[in-house]
């Protein structure tokens, strides 16, 4: 029997319980049926940085996230000693930002039944649309699922005009009373951009979006009691990525860390925004040709292994750099070319440079929402809905079109993105349905008082319906892919975990590996919680010439790539079967020396799989 003071324990914490039990229940499914893993090699490289894999101690400086936080997940790596910390704290994100946004959704639920609904309408939702990225982690969906928690936050909370915010005494203000509400939204933003900078700044204007919404709702909206409390919010959030970014340029200070971040900055603008021809030596000689560049070391380029080549540094990336906007533009495509592509996405045309299955189901969801709220403001005469549609479409179009137009629009960027434009049509339509958001509620129950011919159409009830269809069609379809890309994941990475235990069977050898053979695997986010040095790295890559990557070149006894490769009697190297090797060759055969590779074992299947390589320098060569 249920005791009566269970009964009121369970009353006072529903709006808490509920939530937690619809996540449980997400975070039991997806661990029993999968195994997480992150989801590329940059995830696997950072948490190796964090944990004391790549150097042989928990680093503080892990490049892409900000100091503040890589130093935090360093230390709790130390206390702990496990490098399970940093699968754990993105999984904690994810599953938390949906536990937030299903507890800030309670409010708007009457009764127990209505809140299982819709804890269970939200989750399946939540679940069709991101299954794939709760089993293939990646800390930009992380980032941006932190801004949509945070907004959604924001979204659902009293407005500064409501009752409970007004001043009470001299102790206590309303505005202040508002900025204290939306600490928790503040911080979620706060850590969404330590973990992701480029994520949260591309998710800022929408945030914008979200204030003006809400400020706009206010009656009278323009006062000076308004003005602090929306302004005073969003000064919070603006102090603290400033002092995010204020504390990551101070750890990065010296003259070391400012150098790589100059090479990191061009190399991001070559490799990540511009097409492969700029790397091309053929297509490009006369300017490789007057940077002094042959065409070995133009191979190097475009195979990403130029960490071989001590003389492609900064100064020289940040040239190729600039000619690559002088050649293709700061944007990689133009005006046209960008609007035709961004119409072909909102009408979802197969075939282009997204793929159609996977994006239908955002569009499908956002299209729902929208119709819903343009039905529930016609009936419940709100007209106020046309141009927060409008203010929210056009600064959706502005951010898409600087993605198009960069020519830069993966998944893991594409996919919060839309996950934050859902978040936000839902909070819109929340407080179209209900009350809460309401700053004069005797005036609303007046609007609801005259009699509507549609009164019939309960907007909640067709809301739930529409939504629950949408949920119940795209669930299938994402667990499916989900189940393909666990299995091919499974299949492709037998060949590195093998790779992994002959490293390990080998320690004293040092493994360097081709960079765009090892780009297609990724790893289990819990195996085995290794903090030891690895004796395996890459010839190129986003860390490559880095102080980090210098200091593990150290801990082997080597002062560069090409020095290891030539003169290490115990470094081998690592390429996929079938690759010609004449790129390594041709290099250092043009610097008088003959390098022979030299295969000694083979690692996976026949077609498919890694070739360990043993170096013999054979002879020196005159030019």
């Amino acid at each position: 029997m249920v005791s009566e003071k269970q009964v009121k324990f369970y009353r006072k914490w529903e709006n808490w319980i509920l939530p937690l039990l619809f996540t449980l229940a997400l975070l039991l499914f997806t661990s029993l049926r999968f195994d997480y893993y992150y989801s590329l090699n940059d995830d696997v490289l950072m948490k190796d940085i964090l944990a004391g894999v790549y150097t042989g101690v928990p680093e503080s400086r892990n490049v892409q996230m900000l100091y503040p936080l890589s130093l935090l997940l360093s230390l709790l790596v130390k206390v702990f000693h496990t490098s399970y910390v940093y699968g754990i704290f993105l999984c904690l994100c994810q599953f938390g930002s949906l536990y937030l946004i299903l507890y800030r959704s309670m409010r708007y639920g009457k009764k127990t039944v209505g809140k299982v609904l819709l804890c269970l309408l939200e989750s399946l939702l939540f679940a069709g649309l991101l299954l794939p990225h709760l089993v293939f982690v990646q800390y930009t969906v992380t980032s941006g699922l932190l801004g949509a928690a945070g907004i959604f936050w924001f979204l659902t909370g009293e407005a500064a005009a409501c009752p409970g915010m007004q001043a009470r005494s001299g102790k206590e203000n309303g505005w202040g009373c508002l900025v204290k509400r939306n600490l928790p939204a503040v911080l979620l933003c706060v850590l969404a951009f330590l973990l992701r900078p480029e994520m949260m700044m591309l998710l800022l204007p929408l945030a914008c979006v979200a204030g003006v919404w809400k400020w706009g709702m206010e009656r009278p909206v323009f006062t000076r009691y308004n003005a602090f409390c929306y302004v005073g919010v969003f000064s919070l959030i603006l102090i603290g990525l400033l002092l995010g970014e204020v504390s990551n340029t101070a750890a990065y200070g010296s003259g070391e860390w400012k150098e790589f971040f100059r090479l990191f900055d061009a190399r991001t603008e070559v490799y990540d925004f511009k097409t492969e021809t700029i790397l091309k030596f053929e297509e490009n000689q006369e300017f490789y040709t007057s940077l002094g560049l042959d065409e070995t070391q133009g191979a190097l380029l475009e195979n990403y292994n130029y960490g071989i080549d001590d003389s492609i540094d900064a100064a020289l990336m940040e040239k190729i750099s600039g000619y690559s906007r002088e050649k293709e533009g700061y944007f990689g495509k133009t005006l046209k070319e960008g609007i035709w592509l961004y119409k072909a996405r909102l009408q979802n045309m197969p075939g282009l440079d997204f793929d159609a299955a996977v994006e239908m189901p955002f569009l499908l969801t956002e299209a729902a929402l929208a119709v819903l709220l343009l039905l529930t403001a016609f009936l419940k005469r709100r007209a106020g809905v046309i141009w927060q549609l409008l203010a929210f479409g056009g600064v959706r179009s502005i951010l898409w079109m600087y993605l198009i137009l960069r020519n830069r629009v993966p998944e893991r960027i594409s996919h919060p993105l839309y996950t934050v434009e859902i978040v936000m049509l839902a909070a819109l339509l929340f407080m179209y349905l209900t009350k809460n958001g309401a700053a004069d509620e005797a005036a609303q129950e007046e609007l609801e008082k005259v009699r509507n011919p549609y009164r019939w159409l309960n907007p909640v009830f067709v809301t739930a319906g529409l939504l629950l269809v949408t949920a119940l069609s795209i669930l299938p379809r994402t667990f499916a892919r989900t189940v393909q890309e666990y299995a091919a994941r499974e299949e492709i990475n037998r060949t590195d975990i093998a790779a992994r235990a002959y490293y390990q069977s080998h320690p004293e050898n040092l493994f360097l590996a081709d960079v765009y053979s090892t780009v297609k695997f990724s790893e289990k986010m819990f195996r085995d919680g290794e903090c030891v040095l690895g004796n395996y790295d890459l010839l190129g890559g986003w860390l490559c010439k880095s102080p980090l990557a210098e200091k593990k070149l150290k801990a082997f006894g080597y002062a560069s790539l090409g020095q290891a490769l030539l003169e290490g009697e115990n470094v081998y190297l690592v390429a996929e079967t079938g690759q010609s090797l004449d790129w390594l060759t041709d290099y250092f055969g043009r610097r008088g020396t003959v390098l022979r590779a030299e295969p000694k074992e083979v690692i996976g299947a026949a077609d498919s799989g890694l070739v360990i390589y043993s170096l013999h320098r054979e002879e020196e060569v005159n030019d």
